[in-house]
């Protein structure tokens, strides 16, 4: 009998003199799940309570991916953490079972308290497959037609950009609110897009990847895109008024 697994193992900022109040808040959250009859999926540890990092790791091989990103969004809320901080994970298996290994990665953004992107290997070549779209489309200067046509670029994406101006700008709130502020007005999202094939509301990730909206944590409905690739209808706005595409 084949024996799969989800590995994972990484540090996690929770800020200086944190890591204590950092641990009682996973006990806390692991007592809630085994109450409610789940397991936790993965540990937590600090070798000195006064550090600012804690271990993040599988424990016995089976990591629950949306309990840790669960479990950080609760950090950055209750000890007001800021920037950008992601994990990534391994699939394996015992035996070589047909598409068993494989693996993925999220990325957070700890100030806004959510996800701005993630992958996975498998989810990923099964769109590339039905598409034919090239591996370029996760470049750096890949970008989807609506964000090309609204004049987007990789580096202007707002979440990432408050992220990075966290990260670097923390110990100056005075200076990251203006920054936040004129960023707000020259960095607007575009309006909102149909899929052409199933006419559901959709949008671009940061990589360039296109998923449906979802009412999940990441916003995005994993049916819709098991179902077919999310193409965007560049001359209807979500509002169903008919545009013409920007040149």
């Amino acid at each position: 009998m084949a024996d799969y697994q989800t590995n994972m193992s990484c540090s996690f900022p929770v800020g200086a003199g944190n890591a204590a109040a950092a641990l009682a808040l996973y006990e806390q959250m692991e007592a809630e799940l085994d109450a409610a009859g789940e397991e936790i999926g993965f540990k937590a540890e600090s070798d000195d309570p006064s550090n600012d990092q804690l271990w993040l790791w599988d424990g016995d091989g089976q990591a629950n991916v949306e309990n840790i990103i669960a479990y950080a969004l609760k950090c950055a809320a209750a000890f007001n953490l800021t920037g950008l901080w992601g994990f990534h994970w391994s699939l394996s298996c015992s035996r070589a079972v047909v598409d068993a290994f494989g693996g993925g990665a999220q990325l957070l953004d700890l100030g806004r308290r959510e996800s701005l992107g993630w992958i996975d290997c498998q989810h990923w070549l099964a769109m590339r497959l039905g598409t034919g779209e090239p591996c370029a489309v996760l470049a750096e200067t890949a970008l989807h037609p609506v964000a090309a046509a609204q004049g987007w670029t990789p580096t202007t994406q707002v979440s990432v950009l408050l992220g990075f101006i966290d990260s670097l700008i923390a110990a100056d709130p005075a200076v990251a609110d203006q920054l936040r502020s004129h960023l707000a007005d020259v960095s607007a999202e575009p309006d909102e897009v149909l899929c052409r094939e199933c006419g559901a509301p959709m949008f671009a990730a940061v990589g360039g990847t296109s998923h449906h909206v979802g009412a999940g944590m990441d916003g995005i409905d994993y049916d819709r895109d098991r179902d077919h690739t999310a193409v965007a209808d560049t001359g209807l706005l979500a509002s169903g008024t008919p545009q013409e595409p920007a040149p």
